[in-house]
């Protein structure tokens, strides 16, 4: 990480060992308030940060547009640059998050929303755009009920959540069927955010350490106008899907599958089929508002063959077309594994061999032919057609979710550049 020149701050938060180095800005801190309200943490003015070790993310004012800031963090390859304050904050917590999980003694960390209903703890998660945050947003509006988080969810080995007390984010615009209701409540609420996200500043947030043994996982499955219901999950999907999801980290394969299957013995596994939000947040109240694993008076559907959708490309590539890494994207390591990943977004995307040897390659903005023609001196076990058609599917889909973006001029690069 480069050195900064000007007196900054240094913010070291309960249960994790490095720290956050900050400039001194209002809007940061006032963030971090508002964003983590009941996470303990100290802060101390330093002249010089050059020397210091076990810095997990640094943040320094963008030298061109002083209203924004340049993220460095040791879990992304290249620094984040240009970020609104809103963005810039999402970037902070996440690493406070992944080092605290790394260092905790949670097995598992669901990638899942939670909220207590009655006391008991219900896991919420779901394929990319299931509309878990708009759902877990959503839930804050209900008074009586407990929010744990909306993006991760530690397991303790005893099976309990731990809540961690960061306020859920919430994409921007509202969805436009969104209720009266919801969307006074948002304004009401709505802490740091910029024109895509925004942090809900409710008080019924559960602060930092609560625990409540899991109840339910609820596997999220938006439809179009389909009315609310649930259906059972077999125990074997339910088993690969928790596998899917879960962040944590595990030294062997069998420790993975034996943690997960005894957390799993004791909750109940659903999915929950929707199209409308309120038919949604009334059909959880309902089933788990009891003390019965799921209300009686709550009909129960079979299990199905569901298999979760993945995102596709929404229109074939050209492939002349040029396209470049979108600045707002990182990549990030977790394990062996590599994720790109948005500032302020609740998901990451997971790269395969070829995935991220092209993400490699386009440090250089590049087109589908000039990708495969790469591509194919190194894996010369596939077929030329083959690569043509992966890298093609796979900018689409890194396109259509914004992970890459056109590059409709690419003289213009070639002048920004000289």
């Amino acid at each position: 990480m480069t050195k900064q020149s000007h007196a900054c701050l240094l913010i070291r938060f309960k249960g994790v060992a490095g720290y956050v180095i900050l400039p001194d800005e209002p809007a940061l801190l006032d963030g971090i308030a508002q964003l983590a309200p009941s996470w303990k943490y100290t802060s101390a003015a330093i002249e010089d940060d050059g020397s210091l070790q076990r810095c997990i993310t640094r943040v320094a004012k963008n030298q061109n547009n002083p209203s924004t800031f340049d993220v460095e963090s040791v879990y992304v390859e290249e620094p984040l640059i240009g970020l609104p304050t809103a963005s810039a904050l999402c970037a902070v917590m996440a690493d406070v998050l992944e080092a605290h999980i790394e260092e905790s003694q949670n097995p598992i960390a669901l990638h899942a929303g939670a909220v207590a209903i009655s006391n008991r703890l219900i896991a919420i998660t779901g394929p990319r755009r299931a509309g878990k945050s708009t759902l877990i947003a959503r839930l804050c509006a209900e008074p009586d009920l407990q929010i744990f988080c909306d993006d991760v969810l530690p397991i303790s080995p005893l099976g309990e959540g731990v809540a961690l007390g960061v306020a859920p984010r919430l994409r921007l615009p509202l969805p436009a069927k969104a209720s009266q209701h919801f969307k006074q409540f948002a304004r009401q609420h709505l802490g740091p955010h910029d024109n895509r996200y925004g942090y809900l500043c409710t008080t019924n947030l559960a602060g930092n350490g609560t625990r409540l043994p899991l109840g339910a996982i609820v596997v999220l499955d938006r439809q179009t106008d389909t009315p609310a219901c649930l259906h059972t999950v077999n125990e074997d999907d339910a088993l690969f899907y928790a596998l899917e999801q879960n962040m944590g980290q595990f030294d062997t394969p069998a420790e993975a599958l034996a943690t997960t299957q005894a957390v799993l013995g004791k909750v109940t596994c659903v999915r929950l089929v929707y199209s409308n939000l309120e038919e949604a947040v009334q059909l959880l109240r309902k089933a788990f508002g009891g003390n019965e694993a799921i209300h009686p008076d709550v009909p129960v559907k079979p299990a199905q063959g569901w298999t979760p959708p993945t995102p596709h490309a929404h229109r074939p590539v050209n492939p002349q077309q040029v396209f470049k890494r979108a600045p707002t994207t990182a990549l990030r390591r977790i394990g062996q594994s590599a994720f790109l990943w948005q500032a302020g977004e609740h998901t990451i995307w997971r790269l395969n061999r070829v995935g991220q040897a092209v993400w490699a390659l386009l440090e250089i903005p590049g087109n589908a032919r000039e990708l495969v023609e790469a591509l194919a001196e190194v894996f010369v076990q596939v077929p030329q057609e083959q690569l043509q058609h992966d890298v093609a599917a796979l900018l689409g889909i890194l396109n259509a979710e914004g992970f890459v973006v056109e590059l409709s001029d690419p003289l213009a690069l070639l002048n920004e550049e000289c």
